[in-house]
């Protein structure tokens, strides 16, 4: 009887070893998520939100089951259009600064924990048909994207948080 205990825990490990894998992992990604934060941690070890979103920063994450992604962020205390049929200049900059948009394929990397976007379009000029390689994790229901950072001089880490929309 000792035994069968011991191979049915065995059996509910596995089980749910199984469950982080492959398509239960692409079963729990599939949908949209909402932005929570997003966060650069600097060489002295402080962070800060992105400088780009701000401390309230906006988005929405969407993956389909037919391999598709799409990802928007944006600052929402952005610089308002005093006419919005008719902005300056400096509004059109200020709002492209404040903003980040993509489309596009994506690949899920079960063994290195990674998702892979793969961007068709983009507001970003140049981001379109590069891989954009985003290190994953699960926070209880949070969606953890975070990696080091190689081109921002002054950050070292960059994490964005994200909560799926229920």
């Amino acid at each position: 009887m000792k035994n069968v205990f011991v191979l049915l825990a065995i059996f509910a490990l596995c089980g749910s070893a199984l469950a982080q894998r492959g398509p239960n992992i692409r079963k729990r990604i599939v949908g949209t998520w909402k932005l929570v934060s997003s966060e650069q941690t600097m060489t002295d070890g402080s962070t800060r939100p992105y400088p780009q979103y701000g401390p309230n920063g906006k988005g929405f994450l969407m993956y389909t089951h037919d391999g598709y992604m799409c990802a928007t962020l944006l600052n929402p205390d952005r610089v308002k259009w005093v006419d919005p049929k008719k902005p300056t200049a400096e509004e059109k900059v200020a709002k492209a600064e404040a903003s980040n948009a993509y489309c596009g394929r994506y690949e899920v990397d079960v063994k290195q924990h990674q998702l892979v976007h793969l961007p068709e379009v983009s507001t970003i000029p140049g981001y379109g048909g590069t891989r954009q390689v985003r290190p994953y994790s699960f926070d209880g229901e949070r969606l953890v994207l975070s990696d080091l950072e190689k081109e921002i001089p002054g950050v070292v880490r960059w994490k964005i948080v994200w909560e799926k929309v229920k």
